[in-house]
């Protein structure tokens, strides 16, 4: 079950910068999982104030063995107009396949390169630390990683815009190689309508590779 000092955690966070201007909202719909459907949730609230701003999230998702949480942590400083620093705070708990918490930080430097128009695209590179706990183990796992990735945002037929990134997470014992392309396209007022996919490639030393894929159908609102 959810963490009660998850919540306390994010309205101290929000309550930190209380004196800027929030907005937020919420996301739901259902994952694509082998014929299935998972419901999914996301709460999210945000601040875009410069030079330094914030997005927080709350994830919940059903699945067949159980349910999976997830709370995160986002804060983005502009350096300047095209280079800015990051990090990204995550606590994932009760996972299905045997994770019982996985704890992520990340933090690097992001540059776009590219922006004219409704286009952008940026490239990130940072170093990262992950620990996993399973079910049944008290042991954790710990390891560090190198980051790299890129992203690509467009608009297209006037309303519809398309998104594609990927990165790698390279460490000492596991390398991960993401995926994620979505489309996305207004349906009401601060309301829009999105379709994700992503895949996740890991390669583990003395093992064969793994493969993971997911699909949502989503439905943001924003307040």
């Amino acid at each position: 079950m959810i963490r009660g000092n998850w919540f306390v955690l994010l309205g101290i966070m929000v309550a930190g910068n209380s004196n800027a201007d929030w907005d937020g909202g919420i996301e739901a719909g259902t994952r694509l999982d082998s014929g299935q459907r998972n419901p999914a949730l996301r709460f999210f609230a945000r601040n875009q104030a410069e030079p330094l701003s914030h997005y927080l999230y709350l994830d919940w998702i059903r699945q067949s063995g159980g349910s999976n949480y997830r709370i995160g942590y986002n804060p983005t400083f502009n350096i300047s107009r095209s280079v800015y620093s990051f990090g990204r705070f995550s606590i994932e708990e009760d996972d299905p396949d045997g994770i019982e918490r996985e704890i992520d930080v990340e933090v690097g430097i992001g540059n776009n390169l590219f922006q004219r128009g409704n286009t952008r695209f940026k490239v990130e590179v940072g170093l990262g630390a992950r620990q996993l706990t399973f079910d049944g183990i008290e042991d954790t796992t710990d390891e560090g990683f190198f980051l790299l990735a890129g992203t690509l945002s467009t608009r297209v037929l006037a309303l519809l815009r398309f998104n594609a990134s990927v990165d790698t997470k390279v460490g000492n014992d596991q390398t991960t190689l993401d995926g994620e392309v979505g489309v996305s396209i207004p349906i009401g007022p601060a309301t829009s309508l999105h379709y994700i996919y992503s895949a996740t490639r890991f390669e583990l030393d003395g093992q064969d590779d793994l493969v993971n894929e997911d699909a949502f159908f989503t439905i943001r609102y924003g307040f």
